[in-house]
């Protein structure tokens, strides 16, 4: 952990740019996975995603 939290200001950014649920899904449907689902943990603080590629 660093002291300096500037080292930390691209967190939120990163969090608000990153696709979630079925936004997600479907990207990882483009890229050739199947089977693919999410469940949100923690009252939808995390997600749990889960992919088969073959």
């Amino acid at each position: 952990m660093s002291k300096d939290t500037s080292a930390y200001t691209y967190l939120p950014q990163s969090v608000k740019a990153f696709p979630d649920g079925e936004d997600f899904t479907a990207i990882l449907e483009k890229c050739g996975f199947t089977e693919t689902k999410f469940d949100f943990l923690s009252n939808g603080i995390a997600a749990l995603y889960t992919a088969v590629k073959k």
